[in-house]
């Protein structure tokens, strides 16, 4: 499968690490202009003063509506629209229910689905209300099936099940705009965040394909759901997790 996406405006929250990093690799090396957005950091630094053409980097913290409307604001300035929204950033929390307090909660959340939710909405106001796009969220496993003790986390569960319900209801809601909203469920991918969590495949969750998922098969996925290739898809859910999902009990 060839895609091109020259022309094409892509903006990418998480952009400077784990799957948000390689799908701006990707982006631009099929000819999109790109602006990666993610919390101010070496990282972004980096990925700013790497030299790649038709590539801009924002400071971002999903976590404000205010910093939300004005990065949005200032890629659609720079670029004149954004075509396509990647929204990989995230927060991973594994901890038992017992333990989670309403501060943890409350941070995942607001990250994770109310953040996402805003950066959508906003994209659209400013975008996509008038020229269409695609839109991909990031949801996981978790938002669509219980997780075993290891990988547990209520919080991170909730925020990703939200996410699968969002994109269900935007995509319903701005179908007429001509714009497409799709998600991600992936199970576990091999970035920094995964291995802070010492996860173990065959020891929690039998993997039939016998790994963790790499953040190419991810941005794979992400560039197939943003292109004309996937032109009748929207308000689909599409898992990724080398088959664990079908395995019994």
């Amino acid at each position: 499968m060839k895609v091109d996406f020259t022309g094409k405006t892509v903006l990418v929250t998480g952009g400077a690490g784990g799957v948000g990093s390689v799908c701006v690799k990707e982006f631009l090396e099929t000819g999109a202009e790109v602006a990666a957005a993610d919390l101010s950091g070496e990282a972004l630094d980096a990925l700013g003063a790497s030299g790649q053409e038709r590539l801009r980097t924002y400071a971002i913290d999903i976590s404000e509506i205010s910093s939300i409307k004005r990065t949005v604001q200032d890629v659609v300035a720079d670029f004149g629209k954004i075509d396509i929204l990647v929204q990989t950033a995230g927060i991973l929390s594994g901890k038992s229910a017992f333990d989670i307090t309403e501060k943890e909660w409350d941070l995942v959340l607001n990250i994770n689905a109310k953040g996402l939710f805003f950066v959508m909405q906003e994209v659209v106001k400013q975008s996509m209300q008038h020229c269409g796009g695609a839109v991909i969220n990031m949801a996981s496993m978790a938002g669509i099936r219980g997780m075993r003790k290891g990988m547990e986390s209520a919080h991170y569960s909730a925020s990703k099940g939200a996410v699968v319900a969002l994109t269900m209801q935007a995509a319903t809601e701005w179908a007429g705009y001509g714009i497409r909203v799709n998600c991600l469920a992936p199970g576990g991918i091999r970035t920094p965040a995964m291995n802070a969590l010492h996860f173990d495949p065959g020891q929690i969750n039998p993997i039939p394909l016998g790994k963790l998922s790499e953040p190419e098969d991810i941005s794979s996925a992400i560039l197939f759901l943003a292109s004309d290739h996937a032109a009748m898809i929207t308000g689909q859910t599409l898992v990724i997790d080398g088959g664990s999902s079908i395995v019994g009990y």
